[in-house]
């Protein structure tokens, strides 16, 4: 979202494709942040394990962002809020914190572009969350 074919194609050069099959956990709530991601196709499902059940937070659908604030959010710890699950068999990009700091360096307007998306997305999450 918000970025040209040509910078698409520039982040790609910094990503790893991923499959994850359907019930697969991407990532526990606790575990280390390392990595951001881009659903390609399908959906996922990002939810906090209570002793009450399972809080679902939200579904993440293709060309959606997650896993970001860790990494781009200074005031964010570097581990993850939620868990996340794959509804179904599903394809993501991969962007692991090293390659970020490696497209801010040699890429700054798309790496700029990308994190004034995430930090929208925070200020929205903070109104909804307030």
């Amino acid at each position: 979202e918000g970025l040209s074919e040509s910078e698409s194609s520039t982040v790609s050069l910094f990503a790893q494709e991923r499959k994850i099959l359907a019930g697969d956990i991407l990532f526990h709530e606790g575990d280390d942040a390392t990595a951001m991601y881009v659903v390609k196709s399908w959906t996922l499902k990002a939810y906090k394990d209570r002793s009450t059940g399972e809080q679902i937070l939200g579904y993440i659908r293709p060309m959606e962002i997650l896993g970001e604030m860790a990494l781009f959010d200074n005031d964010a710890p570097k581990k993850r809020v939620a868990s996340v699950r794959a509804m179904e068999d599903s394809q993501l990009l991969v962007i692991v914190d090293y390659a970020i700091v490696e497209l801010g360096k040699k890429h700054p307007v798309v790496y700029e572009k990308i994190a004034d998306v995430i930090r929208k997305r925070s200020a929205e999450n903070n109104k909804k969350n307030s």
